[in-house]
């Protein structure tokens, strides 16, 4: 399932309204409830075949009942399932209850869940809390530990929890199970129930006004932020180690740093700040030269401690099986001198620390490596700090400024430190540092300071890169499909309620009077992107979800005849709109006498097996990579070659020093693709654009290598690697991709993509008339190879 697939869910989700006529007492109604905070579904009553009372099913095609054919526990369960006719892509069931009970409280929502299906799919638990000013609260839906479907007829059954802290203004809560790719889905055992007492919680942040910031206190908390980097990854004492609190850490920072008058008092204060975590760091107003003799090593050290991270691991939110890791390594590097004596060399000595210009007129020496004994880590202070624990520690907002800058001194120092492309990326990271501290200190709500997030990580040109918050949606938007026809914004599809005013093929020259290259490049300061077609797909969601305001949306449009008209149409809740021209054909397919279809978007290794005899018998084949493959993407290339296959060279950065020092990889990780039969000799082209990126970029990348076929469409989105996902305080998500990915003959893909052989994109006449001008380019160069005899 694809990253942004799982978004678009989440948003759908996430608008879901709290059931109508709801109130306190529904909750009393809904199976064996109590009021007291402790809801307890079992699902035992009720009559089989019906829906349990109150519950709801708010995505067309699918159906909730209570059955006796399967439980956990008891006689009866609730089963979500996909009607026969339905072609919806997901299901969701819910219920919706008064908050009061939850309000202010650590909340527990258990259930047990078992999924079924033919085809690969997953279930999903999800709890959503909504606030009295019609906002979302507290928001979890187990995007990141779904459960995956086991084969029919099973019957196994796994654990789900969610726990979240519900704020003190909510109105409702909302929960319920989701099923992904047409997965039956049983539920049984739901509970939701108070897991510990408000009155033992610390209250949350208090909000404070947005004000700009001095020239003073922009460089006070600059230094700030890289020095809290430093700390943070690269000093491992015992104290700096034992550190859970870093979100807190980061607040009490800015709030510490910024005032300082000058360079004299920021020096004092970081120095204070960091003492209990950091005793051997020093800091000072000058540059190096005034650096204070180097200090030798304290009595009875016989070794060094350091930090190794392979890419970065343990952040906050990251997802579970990352292939990144961090690690407290220990190195014992001492020197018997002629007398008998041991002790650390001068070069050692001199390379356990560095003296670093934080800026503000002021500059440090940190201990990159921490002299330690059999008792930990040199001086031996009290390990526990006032950042050993989260617990008492207020639940952060970002309507609190301090909080705001932190985010962005936080994932600033991530990047920094971790980021593999800066040598081939564009950007000056120092000045999106001041940037991104100076807009975050005014802004003025949590969409404002998305955007500075976002407008932070678009300077990485990482097409992974997006920051998201769950409580952050759209609310509306235009009732249009689009695509890129050249420089054209072409009407692909429409909701129902536009009726004929737009059609297919009509191009939008304006939106609220705004020329629609105007609207790109403002969105697009938001969008990370390496290429222009990552770029440039992006802006077909953005430009459909971020006009701003809810009345309805004035275009000026062309039709294909060139007649230019108006028109003003209402806005609609989100949703997909089908994309009209969208008719690919079923696979299988022959497409002309000996060329044959497999469409490769998300196909499993079922349906490439099924297809397998029709595409063994084909003289030509066109494999549409338009979208992400799925497994059969990797089974495909076994079928290719008679010998082996590697993949792209994924390359993790081993780190152990602060701004990209020093680095090397850990080069491990290629697939090694063995042959296997029946090998497809056929003549064959590769349908691919800017929406192909990560895995879909692995399978392409190969073909590229090999030269399996023709490569027919445009430049793919030049970013692939694994990413590397963490929180910030407020519900924000970063993602970014954390490792480099070269080609395989070592040249650069990031920003580079895999280029098509037959570049053809679509044309507004064309999508009017309903073709699809890349697969008619693919069929017409398989066409003249086959005639030819050619087969490369």
């Amino acid at each position: 399932m694809t990253r942004l697939f799982l978004t678009l869910i989440t948003t759908l989700m996430c608008l879901t309204p709290f059931p109508a006529g709801l109130g306190r007492a529904a909750a009393q109604d809904a199976g064996d409830t109590t009021l007291n905070g402790d809801l307890d579904l079992g699902f035992e009553a009720g009559k089989a075949g019906e829906t349990p009372p109150l519950w709801s099913v708010p995505t067309a095609g699918w159906a909730a009942v209570l059955t006796d054919t399967r439980a956990a526990e008891g006689k009866m369960s609730l089963m979500l399932v996909k009607r026969e006719d339905s072609d919806a892509p997901f299901g969701n069931v819910m219920l919706g209850v008064d908050a009061a009970p939850y309000r202010g409280c650590h909340v527990r929502l258990s259930a047990r869940i078992h999924a079924e299906g033919e085809q690969p799919g997953q279930a999903m638990m999800w709890l959503r809390a909504d606030l009295d000013d019609g906002t979302m609260g507290a928001f979890d839906n187990m995007h990141d530990r779904p459960i995956r479907t086991d084969a029919p007829g099973t019957d196994t059954w796994s654990d789900a929890v969610i726990e979240l802290d519900i704020e003190r203004n909510a109105r409702y809560l909302s929960f319920g199970f989701l099923s992904i790719g047409g997965a039956t889905v049983f539920v049984d055992s739901a509970r939701l129930q108070v897991a510990d007492d408000p009155a033992n919680r610390a209250p949350p942040q208090a909000p404070t006004d947005p004000r700009p910031l001095s020239g003073r206190g922009l460089k006070n908390l600059e230094a700030a932020a890289r020095l809290l980097a430093d700390i943070h990854f690269f000093h491992a004492s015992d104290q700096a180690v034992a550190v859970m609190a870093w979100d807190h850490l980061a607040v009490r920072l800015m709030e510490e740093a910024e005032p300082a008058t000058d360079a004299a008092d920021l020096a004092r204060r970081l120095g204070d700040f960091f003492a209990p975590i950091a005793p051997t760091l020093e800091v000072w107003a000058g540059g190096p030269d005034a650096a204070p003799p180097l200090p030798k090593a304290p009595e009875g050290a016989d070794r060094l401690t350091y930090w190794r991270h392979d890419g970065i691991g343990n952040l906050s939110g990251s997802i579970s099986q990352n292939v990144y890791s961090s690690t407290v390594e220990h190195d014992r590097k001492r020197a018997t001198l002629p007398w008998g004596a041991r002790e650390f060399d001068a070069q050692t000595l001199a390379s356990a620390s560095i003296v670093r210009p934080l800026g503000g007129g002021v500059t440090c020496r940190i201990p990159v490596k921490v002299f330690a004994d059999d008792g930990g880590t040199l001086p031996h202070t009290p390990v526990e700090t006032e950042w050993t624990s989260r617990r008492d520690k207020p639940i952060l907002t970002p309507d609190n400024r301090s909080t705001r800058l932190a985010g962005i001194a936080t994932c600033w120092g991530v990047m920094q430190n971790f980021y593999p492309y800066f040598d081939v990326v564009d950007t000056d990271w120092d000045a999106a540092l001041a940037a991104g501290l100076s807009a975050a200190a005014e802004d003025s709500g949590r969409l404002a300071y998305l955007h500075t997030l976002q407008e932070l990580i678009s300077k990485l040109h990482d097409g992974h890169g997006h920051v998201f918050n769950r409580a952050i949606q759209p609310q509306s938007m235009l009732p249009l499909g689009f695509t890129w026809a050249g420089d054209d914004l072409v009407v692909i599809g429409t909701d129902p309620s536009v009726g004929d005013h737009v059609i297919v093929g009509d191009t939008v020259l304006k939106i609220e009077g705004r020329s629609v290259a105007s609207w790109c490049d403002e969105v697009s300061t938001r969008i990370s992107a390496a290429t222009d077609g990552w770029r440039r797909h992006r802006l077909l969601g953005a430009l459909a979800t971020e006009i701003p305001g809810s009345e309805p949306v004035r275009l000026h449009l062309r039709h294909i005849n060139g007649a230019e008209f108006d028109a003003t149409l209402d806005r609609i809740a989100p949703t997909q709109i089908v994309d009209a021209t969208d008719r690919r054909p079923a696979d299988g397919t022959e497409l002309a006498p000996g060329i044959v279809y497999f469409n490769m978007d998300g196909a499993d290794a079922d349906a490439f097996n099924a297809a397998m005899p029709a595409l063994q018998a084909a003289k030509g084949i066109v494999f549409d990579m338009r979208g992400y493959p799925g497994e059969a993407g990797v089974d495909l290339m076994s079928h290719l070659s008679h010998d082996v296959v590697q993949s792209a060279r994924w390359n993790i950065p081993i780190v152990t020093m602060p701004d990209r020092e020093g680095w090397e990889w850990n080069e491990s990780g290629r697939w090694q693709l063995q042959p296997a039969e029946p090998f497809l000799d056929a003549r064959i082209a590769f349908l691919t654009d800017g929406r192909a990126i990560s895995y879909a970029e692995s399978i392409m990348g190969i073909v590229e290598a090999y030269k399996m076929g023709e490569i027919v469409g445009s430049t793919t989105a030049g970013t692939n690697g694994n990413v590397n996902p963490f929180d910030l305080p407020g519900g924000y998500t970063v993602y970014w991709t954390g490792m480099k990915v070269l080609k395989h003959d070592g040249s650069q893909h990031h920003g580079v993509g895999i280029a098509p052989t037959v570049p053809v994109e679509p044309t507004a006449a064309g999508i009017a008339a309903g073709r699809d001008e890349v697969l008619d380019k693919a069929v017409e160069v398989l066409q003249a190879k086959l005639a030819s005899g050619v087969n490369e």
